[in-house]
C-alpha cells in the first residue's frame, strides 16, 4: 500500500491572503520574489538567535548587550534591580516587542492582529526549538502576548521555568 503524507509548516498558509501585496501566488512565491540572501540569512538568525547563559541565566544575547567580566556586572546589577528573581531577571532582559523588528517598516501588516500573531507563533517555535538543542534539560519557556514586561503591543519573552 502506498500512501502520501504532508507535513504542514507551522506557518499557516492562508496567512498569505491576508497580505495586502501578493508577489507571487504561495508564500515561498511570494518570499522568492521578496528578499535578498542578505534578508534570508539575516531572518535565519532571528529565528535561530545567538544565546547567552551567565551564571545559569539564559538570554537572548541582543538584548543582554554583555560578554566576559561585563556581562556578570551587568547580572549583578539585574540581580540587585530585580531581587535575585531569575525568571523575572530573564523575563525582562529577553522581552521585545514584535514592532522593534520592524522599526522603520511602517506597513499595515503591523495592524493586522492574524500576521503578527503568524509572526509570534514562528518566533515561538524556533525560539523554542533553539532553547531545547541547547539546553534539553531544562524547563525553558518561548511565549508572547500583550505589553510583556512593559513592551509596547504585542512582545515575546523568553524564561526558564
Amino acid at each position: 500500500m502506498k500512501y502520501v503524507n504532508l507535513y504542514k509548516s507551522i506557518v499557516n498558509e492562508q496567512i498569505f491572503h491576508e497580505f495586502k501585496e501578493q508577489r507571487g501566488v504561495t508564500l515561498f512565491n511570494h518570499s522568492a520574489n521578496s528578499n535578498y540572501i542578505e534578508d534570508f540569512i539575516s531572518a535565519a538568525y532571528v529565528l535561530c538567535p545567538n544565546i547567552i547563559e551567565v551564571n545559569g541565566y539564559i538570554f537572548i544575547a541582543d538584548f543582554f548587550e554583555a560578554q566576559e567580566d561585563e556581562a556578570i556586572n551587568r547580572l549583578l546589577k539585574l540581580e540587585t534591580q530585580f531581587n535575585s528573581d531569575k525568571k523575572l531577571i530573564e523575563q525582562w532582559v529577553n522581552s521585545w516587542s514584535i514592532g522593534d523588528f520592524f522599526l522603520g517598516k511602517d506597513c499595515e501588516a503591523m495592524d493586522n492582529e492574524k500576521i503578527l500573531k503568524q509572526f509570534g507563533d514562528i518566533l515561538v517555535y524556533n525560539w523554542m526549538r533553539r532553547a531545547k538543542e541547547l539546553f534539553p534539560n531544562r524547563s525553558i519557556i518561548v511565549k508572547y502576548g500583550e505589553g510583556l514586561m512593559g513592551e509596547l503591543g504585542l512582545s515575546i519573552t523568553l524564561y526558564e521555568q
